[in-house]
């Protein structure tokens, strides 16, 4: 019965950040109190790292024989076993979300055998997990970009903010997690416009218009860091939520992603530019509160030239823009920016 409660809790759980920690639990569960259970992290750039685990483990990717083994569970597609030192260790690849750049690997060790048996309901807790870092990425991606779709942004603002308030939570998939220094900074949300998109599609039509949005989901990832939040919004027009100290190194970010944006050369239009608004998260804002200033900031940028960063804050101090009344609403997702400022 717990290895079925385990089953049910994993496969129901649209929480991506409390999944490892509901696998580590259910696999202790079915492997006894005298199991080390944990789940890891692995990449080209920083390494092994533990993610989460079940209290004080011995389990560490620092300590033999667990780097041999974890290296090893990334390079086979099944369950890697050994002995060593009275240790019986175990560890297996996790399907990764799109999202993440780093192989998961969920590793246990006993000082006592494990049952044979056991090991199919590792397997299989190991697959339900699987399962439903699929089924998330399904339903929270853009099927065009692969970037969070805008029901996502709706449905984890809170948590987000949350999230990037809360030092040293190594509990967090990668997607969510801040590192070091960055955990309590700030958040910043801006919006991003691609200029004069229906110019692109008229010209060139929607299949290369397609193309340039394609290509944009991959500029922004290749620009914004892995705890960066990144979201299209539909059309044209996406959102980026990140940590930085200040407004300076907000803007720095976002100008980044506009000058990346206008030196690449996109199949057949050739250069495109965009516009981008953004405004500092508060832990007290709604998503329409901070959606509303960040438009603000991109429609003064689209009356101004377009090409450029605004930052709400800044323009408000200068006296450029007034201050928004509270029941603002949004423009419609579906309207042209573009064609309110000719």
């Amino acid at each position: 019965m717990p290895l079925l409660q385990s089953i049910e809790s994993i496969s129901s759980c649209r929480d991506r950040a409390r999944l490892p920690s509901m696998l580590v639990g259910a696999v202790a569960s079915l492997l006894g109190d005298r199991t080390q259970v944990g789940v890891f992290s692995c990449d080209a750039r920083r390494g092994l790292g533990l993610r989460v685990c079940n209290g004080t483990t011995t389990v560490r990717p620092d300590a033999s024989p667990w780097p041999e083994i974890l290296v090893d569970a990334v390079n086979n597609s099944g369950m890697v076993l050994r002995s060593d030192a009275g240790q019986h260790c175990g560890a297996l690849r996790l399907e990764s979300s799109e999202l993440c750049d780093e192989d998961l690997i969920l590793a246990f060790g006993s000082d006592i055998p494990v049952a044979n048996d056991r090991f199919a309901g590792v397997e299989m807790l190991a697959r339900i997990f699987g399962n439903q870092i699929r089924m998330l990425d399904y339903s929270e991606l853009d099927s065009l970009t692969r970037l969070l779709n805008r029901k996502t942004f709706d449905e984890t603002f809170d948590r987000l903010l949350t999230s990037a308030s809360a030092p040293g939570c190594e509990c967090l998939p990668c997607s969510e997690r801040r590192h070091g220094e960055e955990n309590d900074s700030p958040a910043w949300l801006c919006v991003v416009d691609i200029d004069h998109f229906k110019r692109i599609n008229d010209s060139f039509g929607h299949l290369f218009g397609d193309e340039v949005l394609l290509r944009m989901g991959e500029l922004m990832r290749r620009t914004f860091r892995d705890g960066d939040r990144l979201f299209r919004f539909g059309g044209e027009e996406f959102v980026v939520i990140l940590n930085a100290d200040n407004e300076q190194l907000a803007a720095a970010g976002f100008e980044r992603l506009r000058r990346t944006v206008e030196e690449h050369e996109f199949p057949q239009v050739g250069q495109v530019t965009c516009s981008i608004g953004f405004t500092a998260v508060s832990a007290f804002d709604v998503p329409t509160d901070a959606l509303g200033r960040a438009d603000e900031a991109l429609y003064y940028a689209k009356e101004h030239g377009r090409n450029r960063v605004c930052g709400y804050e800044s323009l408000l101090a200068e006296g450029a823009i007034v201050r928004a009344e509270p029941e603002t609403v949004r423009v419609a997702d579906d309207l042209d920016i573009d064609a309110l400022f000719g």
